[in-house]
């Protein structure tokens, strides 16, 4: 019988399940500070990049949220039902990833479960709140998270605040994973149907992007930034731990229809991450790619939902 526990800070959220007094898995969330899953460890094993200390770059870490627009808006602007959109530049001279990332979140007490505990957070977004000067449309994210023994669940819904305007919007989940073991002993495995060619928009077979996720691929040598459309939930993304002979499988909702890669030369983590939407979503669907953009519309008062459940497995 598996037990279940939690502490809470003003800034973070620790929870964990154990068996007769040994951890089994622990989850760290950062409420007040974008609500930062930074930390998802199974039978030891930490997964994801912890955060680096005060002072230093704190961007590649954890598990950024990415809302209401992943990836980058091009020239930052755009224009939807009539109305021009721009926004001031967030990472260097661009706009990326939206805008919760730094944000604080309201949270609820956890919640034990039969089978988990479960840490509910939102951020509510109205003319009052400072982020609405950056995108004038009233809205409200919720995310709630639930750790299992070997898993961890993680559901979002996007709501149209709004009593006038439609909502443009997609959500994101960007882990920092790290590189357990040498790089050749790490594979990762993408099942997409198409690349996506971010300048064109275009959606192409996979043998011409710049590598085949469709079979285990090493980290070995790996330098990429790359999105993937036509993800399934029968077919989750998923990284190969060899030295540790465990699986780190991300199964999404349908609503998740895109991947993202990214691993620099050299780094110490690898992200694989689940978008439900392309970057530069908006401007992709005002120039007819709506499949390719897979842009999510809520109309006042409407709501999308969707979730991505990290599991832990042993290799076969």
């Amino acid at each position: 019988m598996f037990q279940y526990g939690f502490e809470e800070t003003a800034a973070a959220v620790h929870l964990w399940c154990e068996k007769d007094g040994k951890r089994k898995s622990e989850a760290r969330l950062l409420t007040a500070s974008g609500a930062n899953l930074c930390g998802f460890s199974v039978d030891g094993v930490e997964y994801l990049v912890p955060p680096p200390p005060a002072g230093s770059d704190n961007r590649h870490f954890g598990t950024p949220v990415l809302y209401p627009f992943p990836g980058v808006i091009k020239d930052r602007k755009f224009t939807f039902d009539g109305v021009d959109y721009s926004f001031e530049p967030n990472r260097g001279e661009v706009f990326r990833h939206g805008y919760v990332s730094d944000q604080k979140f309201e949270v609820s007490q956890p919640e034990v479960l039969e089978d988990g505990i479960c840490l509910r957070t939102w951020i509510e977004i109205r003319q009052e709140h400072p982020l609405f000067t950056v995108f004038p449309v009233e809205n409200r994210l919720d995310l709630h998270f639930t750790l299992k023994p070997d898993s961890l669940l993680i559901n979002f819904l996007g709501t149209n605040l709004d009593s006038r305007n439609r909502f443009p919007f997609g959500f994101g989940l960007h882990p920092y994973l790290n590189i357990i073991g040498p790089r050749e002993t790490v594979s990762v495995t993408v099942p997409m149907k198409k690349w996506m060619n971010l300048d064109s928009g275009e959606l192409l077979d996979p043998s011409v992007g710049p590598a085949d996720f469709r079979k285990p691929f090493s980290l070995a040598g790996l330098d990429i930034d790359a999105v993937w459309w036509g993800m399934e939930p029968e077919q989750p993304h998923s990284v190969r731990f060899h030295s540790v002979q465990k699986q780190f499988k991300a199964v999404a909702s349908g609503i998740f229809t895109h991947s993202v890669t990214y691993c620099p030369g050299k780094s110490n983590f690898f992200c694989l991450e689940n978008w439900t939407c392309s970057p530069n979503a908006p401007n992709f669907a005002a120039n007819g790619k709506a499949e390719a953009s897979h842009l999510t519309i809520l109309d006042p008062g409407t709501s999308a939902s969707g979730s991505v459940m990290y599991i832990i497995e042993d290799i076969d």
